[in-house]
């Protein structure tokens, strides 16, 4: 057995450790919840409904708390994760008091038969958290999940397992059934225990494009569906005469979301050359006037990544961008005495050829780039292999419309920052992973569809 550490990135003490779990214990306990879902696939709805309205309370309630552990270990600004905390209790409220509609029985006829549709449980699922949103990653997933009739078994980032033994502790104390949700302190190398296991009927992960291509390829051994969130390369594409102020405004706020480790910021900046010097001139000045300190401090707007090795990937990206064209407009070396931080950085005159066009920084450092042409900055945006959201800065409606009916993303945000609702799908295209969440399908996602014809 091998040990999971919580370390404090700002003050790099360490919070707790705790022991992994061997290949019996993880047996037991997917047992032990797959006998759990027998009796939970049966619960009333009205009851489903109770428990869960009962955990938003119950995270509302402690919510200061939370936010702390979010800090503590990971390091998201302390008022930042106080917002984060109550959009996932909206969501939490969301799919309580709409899944019974989404999955309510149908009846209709076709082609002279009588039918029903009805969405059946499907056993245990199994997930896997990141680390960047460690209440809303994983509570996004396992609520459908359990609403939907399963029982859910997690492993969560190896750098969060404070946060993660709080969120089993919300779950008791909202009066779910004990093994309804179940945390397990797994080793990644005993990833293949967990998949294999015959009463695991899904998996679900959020990670990074390596990950993914584990998981996938254990899960299609054991012939095991599954849903990948992977890497993502968002775009933010400014338009002719767009107003220069609301551009810098959105290009600072959106890349430094979450302490610029968000999945679906903007890391790619494709600005006009008509504006391009003046762009980066002002974009560079906002940049490097960010205020890096203790994530508890309000005034604190670049804080701590998440672990050293974070700070030494991000590092090498930087090189490697250089190397391959970039030039840089902004300080960028890891601060010394606090390897925990990384200043923010601007690449500027990025390419195609260039490694950060193509290759997720998952740190504070954006990809500035120029076009000439309305032809030229479509394809840029559409030139990457991870996709998920692009933000369109503009002043000609007409033209806008134009940009985002060729823009190959899923999600398009117009003079606005990308985000995610409950109530709207959040998916991928390409190696940015398959499967949608959020949204009603989400719900029917991890369900067995089941028609009886009369």
């Amino acid at each position: 057995m091998s040990k999971l550490q919580s370390i404090n990135p700002f003050t790099e003490e360490l919070n707790a450790e705790f022991e992994t779990l061997n290949e019996t214990q993880i047996n037991e306990k997917i047992e032990i919840a797959h006998r759990a879902y027998l009796d939970w696939k049966n619960t009333p709805n009205s009851t489903k409904k109770e428990l869960f309205l009962n955990l938003a309370s119950e995270l509302e309630k402690d919510i200061d708390e939370c936010a702390r552990l979010e800090t503590i270990e990971m390091w998201m600004l302390n008022h930042i994760s106080k917002a984060g905390l109550l959009k996932t209790i909206s969501l939490i409220r969301w799919f309580a008091n709409n899944f019974e509609e989404i999955l309510g029985e149908k009846k209709y006829e076709s082609e002279w038969m009588n039918i029903i549709e009805k969405y059946d449980s499907i056993w245990v699922i199994f997930g896997i958290a990141p680390w960047n949103f460690p209440f809303n990653q994983l509570l996004r997933a396992a609520v459908p999940n359990i609403l939907a009739g399963n029982t859910q078994v997690y492993k969560h980032s190896s750098n969060v397992p404070l946060t993660a033994l709080k969120i089993e502790e919300l779950f008791k104390k909202a009066g779910f059934p004990e093994w309804v949700y179940t945390n397990l302190f797994v080793s990644s190398s005993l990833s293949e225990a967990v998949i294999s296991n015959k009463y695991i009927a899904w998996v679900n992960l959020t990670w990074s494009e390596r990950a993914g291509e584990v998981v996938w390829a254990l899960a299609w051994k054991y012939l095991k569906p599954s849903v990948l969130e992977l890497g993502w390369n968002d775009a933010l594409l400014v338009l002719e005469n767009s107003d220069i102020e609301k551009v810098i405004e959105l290009a600072v706020n959106w890349r430094m979301r979450n302490g610029w480790q968000a999945c679906n910021s903007s890391k790619r900046f494709l600005i006009p050359e008509s504006i391009y010097n003046e762009f980066l001139e002002k974009y560079t000045s906002s940049m490097s006037s960010l205020v890096l300190w203790d994530p508890m401090d309000e005034k604190t707007q670049v804080q701590p990544l998440s672990s050293k090795k974070r700070v030494e990937d991000i590092e090498k990206q930087v090189q490697r961008a250089l190397d391959s064209g970039a030039r840089i407009t902004t300080w960028w070396k890891k601060i010394d005495g606090k390897w925990f931080f990384f200043p923010a950085t601007v690449l500027a005159d990025v390419t195609k050829n260039t490694s950060s066009f193509n290759e997720e920084i998952f740190g504070p450092v954006a990809s500035v780039m120029k076009y000439s042409n309305l032809e030229e900055a479509i394809e840029l945006a559409n030139w990457t292999d991870f996709w998920l959201s692009a933000v369109v800065v503009w002043n000609d409606e007409i033209e806008a419309i134009e940009v985002w009916k060729k823009l190959d993303w899923w999600m398009i945000f117009i003079n606005q920052n990308a985000g995610s609702k409950a109530s709207l799908p959040f998916g991928w295209v390409k190696k940015s992973g398959y499967g949608k969440e959020n949204w009603p399908d989400w719900l029917k996602s991890f369900t067995n569809k089941k028609v009886i014809v009369y």
